[in-house]
C-alpha cells in the first residue's frame, strides 16, 4: 500500500505552515520542563493550575471570569445555548463560511432548539447593515474572528465597532469565536481587552496560533460563565484531568503569543511574493493575520499528488491540502505562518512550492 499523506508527513524533517511538530517523547520532556515542581493535576476543571490559566485568559481579555474547555464546539455551544435561553430567542445570526455553518456537521441546530441565520456574502464578513436587512430579532450574533473559510479575513474595525453598538443598542448579545484571536490582534493594532469589550462573550482556542496540545476558554461575565459551566457538563466537558493541555495551553501564551506581531509581518512578505508569481494569486493581499490563501493554477488533485511526491523526495511538508475551487485548472492551499517558517527563507519556499507545481506539468 502507498504510504498515507500522514505517514509522509511524519517522515519529513522540515515543514511550512504552523509551528514545528513535537513527537511524542518531545511534548512530554518540553511539559515537564514547563512545569511548576510540586504543581498537581486539575480534577474535573478544578485545581491550581487550571484556575491560574482562566484567571491569565480572563485578565488578556479583560473578562471577569473564564473557563477552560477541551473542545471549541463545547465552548461555542455552551456560550450560544446561554445566549439563547436567556433572550428566548432561538435564532443565531452566522456568517455562511463559519465554522458553525460549515465544520461542525450542523450540531448547533441538532443539539439544541437553535436556527442559524445565515448572512452576508461568502468572501467577506457581514456587516451591521447585514443584520439590519435581515428584519430578525436574533438571540445572540456571532463573529468569527478571523473568518477563516473565506480567506482568515477581518472585519474593518469601525465595522466592528458597528456590529457590536446594532447588537447593544437592540439588547441582542455578542459572541467572538475567536479561535484564531491570537492572530488577529495585530491588525487590529489594539489590545486583547479592547477587542474583547466589544462582545458579551469570547471563545479562544489554544491549539491553533498558540501550538497547545488542545483546549480552549471561554470568557465573559461571572454569570454568564456560571452557566456556560452547566452546559459544559452536559455537554462533557469537564475531563478527570487535563494538565498536559493546561501546561501547553500557558506555554503556548508565553512562546508564541510574544511573537505573533513577527507571524503575522512575516505571512505579508511572504504572501506578496508568491503573489508576483505568473498564475499565482494570494487572498488576502495582503494577508490580515499570519495565515492567508495562495490560489495556483493546477487542479487540486495533481497538486496533492506532486505533494506528496516532492514531500517524500525532498523530506519537506508545505501544506495540509489542496482544496478544489470549482474550476478545474485551479486549486486552493493554506499558508499558517508559525516557528516552523523560521527554518526558510522566501525565497526557499517559493522555490519549494514552484518545485511542486514543476512535477505537474514535467507529468
Amino acid at each position: 500500500m502507498p504510504p498515507t499523506p500522514r505517514e509522509i508527513r511524519n517522515h519529513c524533517t522540515r515543514f511550512l505552515s504552523h509551528h514545528r511538530p513535537r513527537s511524542m517523547r518531545q511534548w512530554f520532556e518540553d511539559l515537564a520542563a514547563a512545569c511548576e515542581p510540586g504543581l498537581m493535576p486539575d480534577l474535573y476543571g478544578d485545581g491550581e493550575a487550571v484556575q491560574a490559566l482562566e484567571r491569565e485568559v480572563a485578565g488578556l481579555l479583560g473578562k471577569p471570569a473564564a473557563s477552560f474547555m477541551p473542545k471549541g464546539m463545547i465552548a461555542q455551544q455552551a456560550a450560544l445555548r446561554v445566549w439563547i435561553d436567556r433572550s428566548g430567542r432561538p435564532v443565531v445570526a452566522v456568517h455562511p463560511k463559519s465554522h458553525f455553518a460549515v465544520d461542525e456537521r450542523d450540531a448547533l441546530e441538532r443539539l439544541h432548539p437553535a436556527a442559524l441565520t445565515r448572512l452576508g456574502d461568502d468572501f467577506t464578513p457581514f456587516t451591521a447593515a447585514d443584520l439590519e436587512a435581515a428584519g430578525e430579532m436574533f438571540g445572540v450574533v456571532t463573529v468569527e474572528l478571523p473568518l477563516r473559510r473565506a480567506g482568515y479575513k477581518l472585519p474593518e474595525w469601525d465595522a466592528l465597532v458597528a456590529i457590536s453598538d446594532w447588537c447593544r443598542g437592540h439588547g441582542i448579545p455578542l459572541h467572538f469565536d475567536g479561535a484564531r484571536l491570537w492572530e488577529a490582534q495585530h491588525f487590529y493594532r489594539r489590545t486583547l481587552a479592547e477587542i474583547a469589550a466589544l462582545a458579551d462573550s469570547v471563545y479562544v482556542s489554544f491549539y491553533k496560533g498558540l501550538g497547545g496540545l488542545a483546549g480552549c476558554a471561554l470568557a465573559g461575565s461571572d454569570s454568564f460563565i456560571r452557566k456556560a459551566r452547566v452546559w459544559q457538563m452536559r455537554h462533557g466537558g469537564f475531563l478527570p484531568s487535563s494538565p498536559a493541555e493546561i501546561i501547553s495551553a500557558r506555554e503556548g501564551l508565553h512562546r508564541h503569543l510574544p511573537r505573533m506581531p513577527l507571524y503575522v509581518e512575516r505571512a505579508r512578505a511572504l504572501a506578496a511574493i508568491l503573489d508576483k508569481v505568473p498564475g499565482w494569486r494570494a487572498v488576502p493581499a495582503p494577508p490580515q493575520t499570519n495565515a492567508f490563501q495562495l490560489y495556483l493554477p493546477v487542479s487540486a488533485a495533481a497538486l496533492d499528488a506532486a505533494h506528496h511526491a516532492f514531500a517524500r523526495a525532498e523530506r519537506c511538508w508545505l501544506f495540509a491540502r489542496a482544496a478544489p475551487t470549482g474550476r478545474p485548472d485551479q486549486a486552493m492551499i493554506e499558508i499558517s505562518i508559525g516557528d516552523a517558517a523560521d527554518d526558510w527563507t522566501d525565497a526557499e519556499i517559493a522555490a519549494a512550492l514552484a518545485a511542486v507545481i514543476e512535477r505537474i506539468h514535467a507529468g
